[in-house]
């Protein structure tokens, strides 16, 4: 135990990173770590598990999956819980103000809405289609030329978009390939992508009925562009803050502490 306290350990194997938070029952954050995935599920959560610091180990009370891989690793962990209720427990636990969720990742998007009593009112998710998430952007980034560190810092506040037409991977990657081709500035097309990944979230988001405040939660929330042109589209500010990759695993963390609690 960490100063008499009960440990609590999430973690969230997405398709890219794997993410792993330890709490104590205070829900303060003792511990946390990212990683890239590697080969499978299994071998990110063994990754995972060896990077919890050894004074740790051994006053672990339960722990929780969840995440792109939680069906191949639920056995490895007492309970498994899915990303809406995992997002949803980390980001109002470190920002209890927020009405709508936008998460990002790596291979889907959703979007949480919460009711006036601190519940769960609604959600969409896109787990069908690449354009719009991290792959995506980390692709096209390489075709024009910048790396994902680049993308993530750079001020398009002044660049003058071009539309992408294309909703599609595959089309939107052709529409790419055209613009370079014409020698249109890497600026422009970086800030047409995030523009593009912006409006695919924006048009999901909008049956679940999105009110602030924003928070955006997920690897994505780490590029500048896409945040700038989700501003837009929603016309309010969206916040984010340090730990915003790690939300899930905070979330599957304080469910593990829950189920925890009622037995």
């Amino acid at each position: 135990m960490e100063n008499g306290k009960n440990i609590f350990c999430g973690i969230d194997i997405g398709s890219r990173t794997g993410k792993i938070v330890l709490v104590v029952d205070t829900k303060t954050i003792i511990f946390s770590e990212i990683i890239k995935t590697v080969a499978s599920a299994a071998k990110t959560y063994n990754a995972l598990i060896g990077t919890i610091p050894e004074e740790f180990k051994n006053s672990i009370s339960a722990s929780a999956v969840t995440g792109y891989g939680r069906e191949s690793t639920a056995a490895m962990c007492d309970f498994s819980a899915t990303e809406i209720t995992c997002h949803y427990l980390g980001v109002l636990c470190a920002h209890p103000e927020t009405k709508t969720i936008i998460d990002i990742g790596g291979q889907d998007s959703k979007v949480i809405t919460i009711d006036n009593n601190s519940r769960i009112k609604d959600f969409a998710m896109n787990d069908r289609c690449a354009a719009g998430t991290g792959r995506f952007l980390e692709v096209m980034m390489d075709r024009i030329g910048f790396s994902i560190e680049d993308f993530a810092a750079l001020d398009i506040s002044e660049v003058e978009p071009v539309k992408i037409n294309s909703t599609c991977t595959v089309f939107a990657e052709s529409e790419v390939i055209s613009m370079v081709s014409r020698d249109v500035p890497q600026n422009v097309i970086a800030s047409s992508l995030a523009r593009m990944v912006a409006a695919n979230t924006f048009f999901m988001a909008r049956k679940t009925r999105p009110e602030e405040p924003f928070f955006m939660s997920g690897g994505v929330s780490k590029l500048k562009p896409v945040r700038f042109h989700l501003e837009k589209f929603f016309g309010r500010e969206i916040k984010t803050d340090k730990n915003s990759q790690l939300m899930g695993a905070l979330g599957a963390a304080l469910f593990a502490m829950k189920e925890t609690e009622k037995k």
